[in-house]
């Protein structure tokens, strides 16, 4: 049943570089490189296949935070929240050695995301090392110059992703006054480099209308961007619970944005999305496993428990580790509910696995 699952999660992985390809048949650049990716991301999940007859999970993506450092106060901002740490963040060199080790794994997709990922510049240059491997990278646009820009251009590999929250009325609410016309300003520098970019919005009650309409979405493509990402707001600050989407708003994200997929000339893609395909949960090495700005690995970027710090151990350790192996099989109970993910909406059983893990 668990290889029925992985098939399922690489073939749509597989299907959102064929649509990469169909947007791109008129850029002979970015239709070459996605033709390239395409073939690294199929050899990656015959890997993963391999390693998953011998018992190892090897999840297709890593979700790596590597700054907690932000030039930002976005309200809500559950890095914020959750790193608080004074630790050291991960040093170029182990970053290198983790990704040197994830991608003879097959591990082919690792998202970078902070804090504000690009005040970590010596680290992406280090990803930049690595070009089967792609690499949304989440920011926030404010320090995206000509030099990130050329930098972009140079690694196709490296896909910039900018966040919003809808419109400049609703992304300044959040994330600052001028945030919007940042993002409006810089839309010609990255038509000038010829970037294939993105944007993400976090996904919430009162947005969810606008984000997911086919007229917001068609002017966002008009500017340039080609990815999306939809990502459903947990609600990690209290007295934000009010902004976690409505059940029929969970239940019908998914068919949305199949629907935006099949209308419109972009890639959409809602994350979580429809777990329950792939027999709940993706955390904990199912799909995707987390790593906190210090190095720790968690099942998820909010499930702030750990017991291997990928400073000191390595990933194939995190992902055979005790806590990740008693998450994946309890996977089963843990029913999302409210909240845009099912371990926050479970964390004191979280905990409670976390603490059964210390006493063994």
């Amino acid at each position: 049943m668990l290889s029925q699952y992985r098939n399922r999660f690489d073939s749509n992985i597989l299907s959102v570089f064929k649509q990469a390809l169909q947007i791109s048949l008129r850029n002979s650049r970015r239709f070459t490189f996605f033709s390239t990716a395409g073939l690294a991301q199929a050899r990656a999940a015959k890997l993963r296949k391999r390693h998953l007859i011998t018992g190892l999970q090897v999840p297709p993506l890593l979700i790596i935070s590597i700054t907690k450092r932000c030039n930002l106060n976005c309200t809500g901002c559950y890095s914020k929240i959750l790193h608080q740490d004074n630790q050291s963040e991960l040093s170029p060199e182990r970053f290198r050695e983790i990704l040197n080790e994830a991608s003879t794994l097959g591990v082919s997709i690792i998202l970078l995301a902070g804090g504000e990922p690009l005040v970590r510049r010596d680290i992406l240059e280090v990803a930049a090392e690595f070009p089967r491997i792609i690499f949304p990278i989440f920011s926030n646009g404010t320090l995206l110059d000509d030099s990130y820009l050329s930098f972009f251009y140079k690694h196709q590999h490296l896909i910039p992703v900018i966040s919003l929250e809808g419109r400049e009325l609703e992304t300044d609410a959040r994330r600052g006054d001028g945030i919007y016309q940042n993002y409006l300003q810089l839309v010609p520098k990255l038509k000038q480099h010829k970037l294939f970019w993105g944007s993400s919005f976090t996904l919430t009650r009162e947005n969810y209308n606008q984000v997911l309409s086919h007229e917001f979405l068609s002017a966002q493509l008009a500017l340039g961007a080609e990815l999306y990402f939809f990502v459903e707001y947990v609600p990690i600050a209290s007295g934000t619970e009010s902004l976690v989407l409505s059940s029929w708003q969970k239940e019908n994200v998914t068919r949305r944005v199949d629907r935006l997929n099949k209308d419109l000339p972009g890639i959409f893609i809602a994350f979580p999305g429809d777990e329950e395909q792939y027999g709940g949960c993706l955390a904990a090495g199912r799909g995707f496993l987390h790593v906190n700005p210090f190095g720790l690995a968690e099942a998820c970027p909010f499930a702030p428990v750990s017991d291997v710090n990928l400073s000191f151990s390595t990933l194939r350790e995190s992902l055979s580790s005790r806590l990740m192996e008693m998450i994946r099989q309890n996977h089963s109970l843990l029913k999302e509910g409210e909240g845009g993910c099912a371990l926050w909406a479970n964390r004191e059983f979280l905990q409670e696995l976390s603490r059964e893990d210390r006493e063994a």
